[in-house]
Formats: structure tokens, sequence, C-alpha cells
């Protein structure tokens, strides 16, 4: 039982801690971790990356500098046992699956995010303990989702938490409610195609297809949520993400496919999604007033409650 949030914000929106007031009204859904995606109005390229140990610092930033500069580096220790380090990263584009690739094959380390747009913060606790330990800054940002999870298996492991990337579209990003019951089936196909695994959350599993699909297969976002939608079996909600805001897309079961197209929206409107009422409606009165005359679009998701996140 999950709680998934997001919202699409008008051109003179901050989002960030926004987002965050979203999940503080889902805490009772869950708070063993907490975690969102942000999409921020950047053009550099960011990284944040989970350490077991503050040791692993030096290793990591080994890895980095032989891709690039490094930049405004920050580091600190979260709330559970995890070290978070984050920083500007002076690379091309087109290296930023390599290096995903390489801190990943690090045993110590997680890549949580890297990208021009994408930053992911998530740790143990709740939506309150997120804000305070990581001081997310409210910043100028498109879009975003979050998630908070009531765990049932790995609660020490942040990595295990959502929102999950891939490295094969380190862009995309999910948050997920249920479960997929053929999870192991597909982690040993997809095995097969070459893909590899951090963890052992089936949500993982979930993100590396949809972002194969878009690599590997050239589908765009609407087709790959089809064709998961034909592969995965269980009782589910996805939100998922992605730059630059064309959709936000949210899936349920193997049933249905919403797409919120960003590009045909007013640019002064405000779109709130979340799992149950409470999470749009004590944001949505502040944001009521803050858009200064644009409109305010409300999307409760409805999700079988029976369905037990991981």
């Amino acid at each position: 039982m999950c709680g998934i949030a997001g919202f699409i914000a008008g051109e003179s929106a901050t989002q960030g801690n926004g987002l965050i007031d979203m999940l503080k009204q889902l805490i009772h859904r869950g708070r063993d971790a907490t975690g969102v995606a942000i999409y921020e109005k950047r053009d550099v390229i960011d990284v944040r990356v989970s350490l077991t140990s503050a040791e692993y610092q030096s290793d990591l930033e080994n890895i980095l500098q032989t891709f690039g500069s490094i930049a405004a580096p920050r580091s600190y220790p979260g709330k559970g046992v995890f070290h978070f380090f984050e920083a500007s990263v002076g690379i091309d584009a087109a290296d930023i699956e390599a290096l995903h690739w390489e801190i990943d094959s690090h045993p110590q380390l997680c890549v949580h995010s890297i990208g021009e747009k994408i930053k992911v913060y998530k740790d143990e606790g709740s939506a309150e303990d997120l804000q305070k330990m990581h001081e997310i800054p409210d910043v100028q940002a498109s879009h975003g989702i979050g998630h908070v999870r009531l765990a049932t298996e790995s609660v020490e492991n942040i990595n295990f938490a959502h929102p999950f990337v891939s490295y094969l579209y380190p862009e995309l990003a999910i948050v997920h409610n249920g479960q997929f019951t053929n999870y192991f089936n597909m982690r040993r196909k997809m095995e097969s195609w070459g893909i590899r695994f951090k963890t052992n959350n089936d949500s993982e599993m979930a993100v590396h297809y949809l972002a194969y699909q878009m690599k590997e297969k050239g589908m765009d976002l609407e087709a790959a949520l089809y064709s998961g939608l034909e592969t995965f079996d269980g009782v589910f909600t996805l939100l998922v993400n992605r730059p630059p805001l064309r959709d936000v897309v949210r899936t349920t079961g193997r049933a249905n496919l919403w797409l919120l197209p960003g590009s045909k929206r007013s640019k002064t409107a405000e779109t709130m999604m979340a799992i149950e009422r409470q999470g749009v409606e004590t944001l949505g009165a502040i944001l009521g007033e803050r858009v200064n005359g644009g409109r305010l679009h409300y999307l409760i998701i409805d999700t079988a409650p029976s369905a037990g996140g991981l």
C-alpha cells in the first residue's frame, strides 16, 4: 500500500518542496522510505549517488574524474546507514550512460540520478525526514513524481526505494504501487538481453523494460507503456516521467493508459496527481493562488487497495 504522486508545473512554478508537501499528506500509505524525481529547468549534468559509507567517496570521485570535471560537490549522511554525494559533472551528454554504468559497477555505489534535467532524492523515513536531511531546494522545474514506501523487503537498503531510473535511458524515472507477479521470469529474460540489475526490486525491472523498448526498439514512451501493459502481470499503478515535458503517463493493471500531454497545456496551468485526494487538496489551495489566473487540474489515481508495494 505505497503512495504515489506527481505534478506538472506551470511556467512560473517551483517544485521540489511542493512535491514533498504532497507526499506528506500520504504518510499513512508508508513511511519506510520517501523519494522524488524532479525535472529541473537547468542545462548542466548533475549526478546523485548513494554510498554505503563515506569512505567510498574517493572511489566515486576517481570514477567521475575519468569522465570529466566535478563542480559544486556536496556530500552528507542520510537518515539511515547510507551516505549521499551530488555534484555537477563536465561531461558530454553522450557519455551519461557509460558513466552511469561505471558507477553502478562499484558494489558500494548506486546512481540515483544523472542527467541534464532529472534529480532524484530518496531516503529512509517520511517526506518530512527527506526534506530535512537532504535540504531539497525549491527549484524551477517542469514536472516530477514522488513515492512513499511501505516496504515488504530491504527496508534499510535505500537503493530499493523509489523512484527508479535506468542506465539505458538515464532521464526516465518511474514510481510504482503494486506488484509484478512475473518479475523473476521477466528478470531472467531481460538478463539474457544483456540488461544488468542493481537491486532485486521488481520496480527496477519495469524501468529497465521501458528504457530498453525506447532505446533498443525505437519506441516512444506511449508505445513502450503499451508493450509493458501486455508484458507485466499483476496489479499495479505506475507514474512515468521523462524530459522534455511531452507526456506524463499513468498506467493501471493491464487495462488503462492515460497520457497527460504537457505540450498542449496552458503554460500557467498546474496538474497534480495523487493516489488519494488528500495528496492534492492541501497543496492545491496553495497552488491555486500562485498560478495567477491559470488553471489547476486534479487527477486522483485509483489503484487496488490490496496491492502491496515492494
